[in-house]
């Protein structure tokens, strides 16, 4: 494709008198062009792989052999301001256009220069030729009727959002035209993606780069334009395109810069500084290089640092707000909201109207629990850039938040949608206090503000409250400190109680640590704390599991941040928290609770993790071999001998199975008896062929090894389904009870056992698997009636006066009934509610006999006492103030 930056050989409109010298001024001329367009195209390619001094000798040459051109002078000045030469890039921008050039495009980058030359009132007259410019070309254009040449269109789209003009008019009449154009214009598309990124629009920044990049093959503006688009969402993507953006140009800043951030979530600070360092030599004063040295600063609490960096950020821009947005951005990113705040006031205080940093500081005011002032500011950033999705997403949620109730108690501040709050809002605050006493206590936090829960039945809402954007991953719940936001349990099949006290768990570890702890190590401790409130809580080791530990595919204590970052599977996201808990369960095993605690402490302090580690368990070389023999001890117990290496695998280098053999089950398990994956292979085919008797006797067996595999593949509910097949009701039974006693999440074996106690009439039963049933799925009418049936039966009236309430809020068919059932229910204690629920029995059904039966044993309701008005006592009237009627005027 051709580059926009090619330099176009021009006419000569010169008449000369003696034809041989016009040929020979002729050919002189197209000689110059041509040397201009080689050089401009050797210049640029220099500069596209990143050789930026290079270009700017190449440039610079042929400006001195020929004459300074739009193209040469960019292409200079590009690779200037690349190396941080800005004073240079400046004086030859001026000079370019002291020759009455109506280029844009060198305006714009003159107007860089400036601002990062400290000459910010030239910048602003810099933005005001952009203006007439721009109003020359339009001039222009209506009096010839003739439309911009391609890459003037994308130079003023450029200016148009600079000059604060609507983005989508400049994107339909100045980017996707020249986007189109034949040869397409390489500005046009990193213009129309930037701008997308910045409006937090990462959909169509992935179009627009995708679509630059199939313009322009291997080019890294647009590979690192899709690594940004796809980095808050799909890693494995971000990496890819990164590693092509840098092997195009492995000096190419931007790409560099995301890289360095990636290295900071991941908890790399050595590389990332490696990283920022490079970045560095192409331009010592890399202000966003230099403002990433400082939150990494902040981040390993060296202050003095953070701040000496800033001001080197800020030293050829004094008021560039980007520098301490970007501070801010990644502070945020890594829980420290507090000190995220304060850099985006900087930022707003440089430039109020920078709508990024608006949105962040509203973002973080929300994760701390400053609900109203949050919303505001997310306002007037809506207010200020109505095209920024992730602050009209933000705004549009505070309309639907309105709708909610809030439930306020001295610990919590409780929000919920309506109904979901009546039915089982009370629950949710009985088990917050319950976690809340629990874990403080074991942990020695005085936990002395109340925590802001938020519960969406909309997992889109969640999403933009949590991340603002919807559809950001698969997450249960998020801790932010103070916050707590939540799905509600009707978006998924896990225990809510588990998740609640999961997510509460982490408000009292980010609270010790004030929010300095590593991700893994707040997971690890979250589902650790699950478990020991309930077996049924928490992860169970699996096979899948067990085989990664023993095929050395764990990350080790020292580097357990890249767990979560690295993921390129699903399983690989379960695997990380799995061995993020497996690690706290080993502190705990080997050191003891006060050990964690003082990892904690010190965490909270500011010391460096490996430090602290260090400091309360061992040095962490040892810690990594002493914790990897751990995990292979638990796998060996776990797997009691079988093998779960699947089918295909290689070890050693060679199959494990042939092909033949798993086209032959048996053949298989008699090649390999202990193989899992085979038996179980062998194990459906019986299933399959409904030998039901053969197909129990085999899990059976595996079960009597001890081995319980959690899950899609858990061996109970198989065998439940067998033994329903047979008829053995008690076997169905047992089994179920294993798996639900196990998994509080599983519902198929929650709800067949609800079943099963309500067909036995097993009253106490039913009072057990309804509860469990409520704690996956609180809005099922099906287990508040059981529950309503259960506590009748055992005359526990209040625990049914709660069922009968909550299936109330879910619209029975048979209100008249549930009413009635109620009333009696209430009739010991609650003589009021029970003449309510009579009255509203036969509301719905007039002739409900039993209904008028019970009302006529009622006794009569208090008589009403009507307030008689006193009439206020006569005034005197003054004989010099004659009375008046009501309503004249003296």
């Amino acid at each position: 494709m051709e580059d926009s930056r090619r330099e176009h050989p021009t006419r000569l409109g010169l008449r000369f008198r003696w034809p041989s010298a016009a040929l020979f001024i002729f050919c002189l001329g197209a000689s110059l062009s041509l040397v201009r367009a080689d050089a401009v195209d050797d210049a640029t390619a220099k500069f596209r792989t990143g050789d930026y001094a290079a270009a700017y000798d190449i440039a610079n040459k042929a400006v001195k052999d020929t004459y300074a051109t739009e193209a040469l002078v960019r292409v200079s000045a590009e690779s200037l301001l690349a190396q941080g030469r800005y004073n240079d890039a400046y004086q030859l921008l001026i000079d370019a256009l002291r020759n009455g050039s109506s280029s844009i495009r060198l305006r714009l980058l003159l107007r860089e220069a400036c601002l990062f030359t400290g000459k910010d009132d030239e910048a602003l007259r810099v933005v005001t030729d952009i203006s007439s410019q721009m109003a020359i070309l339009a001039q222009r254009q209506q009096y010839t009727q003739q439309p911009l040449d391609p890459a003037t269109l994308a130079d003023a789209g450029e200016g148009a959002l600079l000059l604060k003009q609507d983005p989508k008019t400049i994107l339909e009449s100045f980017f996707d035209p020249a986007m189109a154009a034949k040869p397409p214009v390489h500005d046009a598309f990193l213009a129309a993606g930037k701008l997308a990124l910045e409006k937090h629009d990462y959909n169509l920044a992935s179009k627009d780069f995708g679509d630059g990049l199939a313009a322009f093959p291997g080019d890294a503006d647009m590979l690192w334009g899709l690594a940004a688009a796809f980095h808050p969402s799909d890693r494995e993507k971000f990496a890819d395109y990164a590693k092509q953006a840098i092997t195009a140009n492995p000096h190419h800043i931007p790409t560099l810069l995301l890289l360095a951030e990636n290295l900071i979530d991941a908890e790399s600070p050595d590389r990332a500084r490696d990283t920022l360092t490079d970045i560095l030599k192409i331009n010592p004063h890399q202000p966003d290089a230099l403002a990433l040295f400082a939150a990494l600063a902040y981040l390993h609490n060296q202050p003095e640092q953070a701040a000496a960096y800033r001001t080197q950020a800020l030293s050829t821009w004094g008021k560039n707000p980007q520098v301490d947005y970007r501070i801010g951005s990644k502070l945020s990113e890594n829980y420290r909201f507090t000190l995220g705040a304060d850099e985006e006031r900087k930022a707003l205080a440089n430039d109020p109207s920078f709508t990024p940093a608006r949105v962040q500081y509203a973002q973080d005011l929300l994760r701390l629990g400053q609900e109203d002032e949050g919303w505001n500011q997310a306002a007037l950033a809506h207010t200020a850039d109505g095209y920024d999705i992730e602050a009209f997403n933000l705004v549009s949620l505070h309309d639907e938040l309105a709708t909610y109730r809030t439930i306020t108690t001295d610990h919590f501040h409780l929000v919920m949608e309506p109904q979901e709050a009546k039915i089982y809002g009370p629950r949710v605050l009985e088990l917050l206090e319950k976690v809340r006493t629990t874990m403080t206590a074991k942990y020695g936090l005085d936990l002395n503000f109340p925590v802001l829960i938020e519960i969406f039945p909309n997992p889109a809402d969640f999403s933009v409250r949590t991340f603002g954007m919807p559809d950001i991953g698969e997450f249960l719940g998020v801790t932010f400190g103070p916050v707590v936001t939540l799905n509600s349990p009707t978006t998924h099949d896990s225990n809510w109680e588990d998740v609640l006290w999961h997510e509460f768990t982490h408000v009292v570890t980010l609270t010790l640590t004030n929010n300095q702890m590593p991700r893994w190590l707040s997971e690890g401790i979250s589902v650790y704390e699950e478990h020991q409130a309930n077996p049924a809580w928490g992860q169970w080791m699996t096979p899948e599991a067990c085989q990664r530990i023993l095929d050395g595919k764990m990350q080790p204590i020292s580097t357990m941040s890249a767990a979560f970052l690295q993921v390129k599977e699903p399983g690989d996201t379960e695997f990380a928290y799995f061995e993020s808990m497996l690690v706290v369960q080993f502190f705990i095993e080997h050191y003891g609770l006060e050990h964690l605690k003082g990892l904690l402490a010190d965490i909270g302090k500011g010391q460096e993790m490996n430090g602290a580690l260090a400091h309360n368990f061992t040095p962490i070389t040892q810690l990594d071999e002493a914790f990897a023999q751990y995990a292979k001890d638990q796998a060996e117990k776990y797997r009691a001998g079988w093998n779960f290496s699947k089918p295909g695998d290689t070890v050693g280098g060679t199959v494990d199975i042939s092909t033949a053999a798993l086209a032959m089950p048996t053949l298989a398990a008699a090649a390999d008896p202990h193989s899992f994956f085979t038996r179980m292979s062998q194990i459906q085919q019986l299933i399959d062929d409904e030998a039901w008797d053969k197909a129990r006797d085999q899990i059976n067996e595996i079960n009597a090894t001890g081995l319980y595999v959690p899950g899609a593949d858990n061996l109970y509910l198989l065998l439940a389904k067998v033994c329903a097949k047979l008829s053995d009701s008690a076997g169905e039974k047992a089994a179920l009870t294993t798996a639900a006693n196990h998994e509080a999440d599983c519902w198929p074996a929650v709800s067949r056992l609800l079943e099963i106690a309500e067909a036995d009439k097993d009253w106490p039963a039913v009072a057990k698997w309804g509860e469990n049933a409520v704690a996956i799925h609180p809005l099922s009418p099906t287990a508040w009636r059981a529950l309503l049936d259960a506590h009748e039966q055992l005359q526990e009236n209040s625990p049914g006066i709660e069922a009968g309430e909550a299936l109330l809020e879910l619209d029975p068919p048979d209100l008249a009934s549930v009413h009635y059932r109620l009333a009696k229910l209430m009739q010991p204690t609650d003589a009021a509610g029970t003449r309510r629920q009579v009255l509203q029995a036969l509301e719905e059904a007039p002739r409900f006999r039993a209904a008028y039966d019970l009302l006529a044993t009622l006794p009569p309701p208090p008589a009403a006492t009507v307030a008689i008005p006193v009439p206020p006592a006569a005034t005197p009237v003054s004989p010099a103030a004659p009375a008046t009627s009501a309503g004249s005027t003296p």
